[in-house]
């Protein structure tokens, strides 16, 4: 009995150590892994509008994630816009812009996400620290700016998931695009610390979506879990010899 007692609350520690819910980068938004930490703009109106712009599913920004968690940036996107081919329209094409990253809440983009999608659907990212960014293409579109860096320099390359499909969390039902990564914390080097934030548009700015999240989550380390349950154990056989 002692035994088992002992070994129900070393499993109790390790549980609770698991129940934490981690980003997988797998190329899907899932809304219980990003739960609380991505924003959505997800929807389109009346003759395709979506603000600031019109165009319909192809240019929906649907989600925009971002969280920091034991030293690493996740962030993640779905949209309407096609990710890797950029979307025609009207006869114009357009290209989809880089993350932008703010990382002192001074409404300053410091950092671009920039992002190349190759035939095997494996995106390469570049975190570029930006000295100017290249605004939309349409000045009433402005509220969505800026669209991608201009001149920067290249701080690291690293690699993420991209899909595409039919998902269930899309409201109007039509394709989506999905891009998802994370990078070291650490790289930020122009970070004070505190809150960032994360922006995306396409090259037109008909759509855009900006989030927020701590620049630290802290949550209890597994060490301190197992400890839990190893101090659980020790007073339940204290219990047991009374």
């Amino acid at each position: 009995m002692k035994k088992l007692i002992t070994v129900a609350a070393l499993f109790a520690g390790f549980s609770l150590a698991g129940n934490a819910q981690a980003i997988t980068v797998d190329g899907t938004f899932n809304l219980d892994e990003w739960d609380g930490y991505y924003s959505e703009d997800d929807g389109v109106g009346g003759g395709g509008y979506i603000g600031p712009g019109y165009g319909g599913q192809a240019f929906d920004v649907e989600y925009l994630g971002l969280k920091s968690e034991g030293g690493l940036v996740y962030f993640g996107l779905q949209t309407g816009f096609n990710l890797k081919n950029g979307v025609t329209y009207n006869g114009d094409y357009f290209r989809p812009g880089d993350f932008a990253l703010d990382v002192n809440q001074d409404s300053i983009y410091d950092y671009a996400i920039d992002f190349s999608i190759n035939s095997s659907n494996i995106p390469t990212f570049s975190l570029y620290s930006v000295s100017a960014w290249e605004d939309v293409m349409y000045p009433q579109h402005g509220i969505a700016n800026p669209f991608q860096y201009s001149s920067g320099d290249l701080v690291a390359t690293f690699s993420g998931a991209y899909g595409s499909g039919y998902y269930s969390n899309n409201e109007d039902g039509g394709k989506s695009y999905v891009l998802e990564g994370s990078f070291d914390l650490g790289l930020l080097a122009l970070s004070s610390g505190g809150d960032l934030a994360l922006h995306w548009t396409m090259e037109c700015g008909n759509d855009y979506l900006r989030t927020t999240a701590a620049a630290s989550v802290p949550e209890p380390s597994t060490l301190l879990l197992l400890g839990s349950g190893i101090a659980g154990a020790f007073f339940a056989r204290k219990r047991l010899k009374r």
